[in-house]
């Protein structure tokens, strides 16, 4: 292994703990929207009280 998080070289990510291999570039994309969804969420989530 090239990488402690599992990037192999430049182009290749293993997964150290469930061994899925990927390209490195698509596995990154899919967990930045990832995130980006679940601040999405949240952000439509408020917590401040609506005004009528």
């Amino acid at each position: 292994m090239g990488s402690p998080w599992g990037r192999v070289d430049q182009v290749r990510f293993i997964c150290r703990s469930c061994g899925v291999a990927a390209h490195a570039d698509w596995n990154a994309s899919r967990n930045i929207a990832a995130r980006g969804e679940a601040a999405w969420i949240a952000g439509r989530e408020s917590r401040v009280p609506a005004t009528v």
